[in-house]
């Protein structure tokens, strides 16, 4: 479920998404015992610092499980399956595995028979301070990897779909590309004051008429050395495409 960045780690969706309401962060470095997040608000953001915990989130199936509880709310393990395209049983394993991490509960159904599944929290990533750890890097490639794929899956699905937009949203999509120089500390500075910008937007209770839930993807890294010149280069103008 990867969308936006919480400003001091690498985040993701729960998965796909942007994940980030309140703005209450706990660290995660093993599973968490039952009925730790019943002493929470629902919507925590979490930091993982253990490597084992960011394998298990690597994996496709748990990232679109996520996502998809995120976005629809609590479902059946069926419910998911239509969702990632695996049976039943399987996402009823994963299912319980995201239990066993913390990230998803079982809720009481109308019916009392079938299993329904909730999610726990609002966003998950890495701290800053954590990611010199050789360990922690090697885990955080392949999560990085997925919500990248899962970034630009929805940016390839709304382009495939664009003709259907109504055209005040197609005028509001925005594509922006720049390529300022900056220190690592003013890169990390930025990725909070674009964080604090949308802070308001996720946290409001109320929306206005004509409101709807977007995809924000903020990805800053520096050039590959084959890129770079001996010289420092000049900042060109950002490239945008969509209303000013």
């Amino acid at each position: 479920m990867p969308d936006p960045h919480e400003a001091d780690s690498n985040s993701g969706p729960v998965a796909t998404c942007p994940y980030t309401c309140e703005r209450v962060t706990n660290s995660i470095d093993s599973p968490i015992p039952k009925g730790y997040f019943r002493k929470m608000s629902f919507g925590n953001y979490l930091e993982l610092t253990d490597p084992k915990v960011m394998r298990a989130l690597a994996h496709p199936v748990r990232m679109a499980i996520l996502s998809h509880l995120h976005e629809a709310g609590p479902a059946t393990a069926t419910e998911c399956a239509k969702v990632t395209e695996e049976s039943p049983s399987a996402c009823s394993y994963h299912l319980r595995r995201l239990a066993e991490l913390g990230f998803v509960e079982q809720t009481p159904s109308g019916d009392g028979r079938e299993r329904r599944w909730r999610l726990l929290i609002s966003g998950y990533g890495i701290p800053k301070e954590a990611q010199d750890r050789p360990e922690i890097l090697a885990a955080m490639r392949p999560l990085t990897r997925r919500w990248i794929e899962d970034a630009q899956r929805v940016v390839a699905e709304y382009m495939r779909r664009e003709p259907r937009f109504e055209p005040a949203w197609r005028k509001a999509a925005t594509f922006q590309q720049t390529n300022p120089t900056v220190t690592p500390e003013e890169l990390i500075r930025i990725g909070e004051q674009i964080q604090e910008l949308f802070a308001p937007y996720q946290e409001r209770q109320e929306h206005p008429e004509g409101a709807e839930r977007v995809h924000v993807s903020f990805v800053a890294v520096p050039w590959p050395p084959k890129r770079r010149s001996g010289r420092r280069p000049k900042t060109r103008r950002s490239t945008h495409r969509g209303k000013r």
